[in-house]
């Protein structure tokens, strides 16, 4: 159930077709999590502190598409989810 409202609300939040698309492409958001730690950390970090929706989607309307496509991966995408925990890069 909080797996099917989570994937609602990011829909909501980049799009049915972005999100489809991002889950994917898992060895892209895989990618990001080896070559760019420090640009991911800082991109959940910054979707985290958001509250509202509009602030969601205003935030990720400026998020490098690589980025957006870690982002859901790493929150949907279990052998991603895996590589987060092994990499250290747990920020949710």
């Amino acid at each position: 159930m909080l797996h099917r409202q989570l994937r609602n609300a990011l829909e909501e939040i980049f799009g049915v077709e972005f999100l489809q698309e991002a889950l994917g492409q898992p060895e892209r958001a895989q990618w990001v999590l080896y070559e760019r730690p420090e640009d991911f950390k800082r991109a959940v970090l910054g979707f985290q502190r958001l509250n509202y929706r509009e602030e969601h989607q205003a935030y990720v309307a400026t998020l490098e598409p690589d980025l957006g496509v870690a982002l859901i991966c790493a929150l949907l995408d279990q052998d991603t989810r895996a590589l987060v925990y092994e990499l250290g890069l747990s920020y949710f």
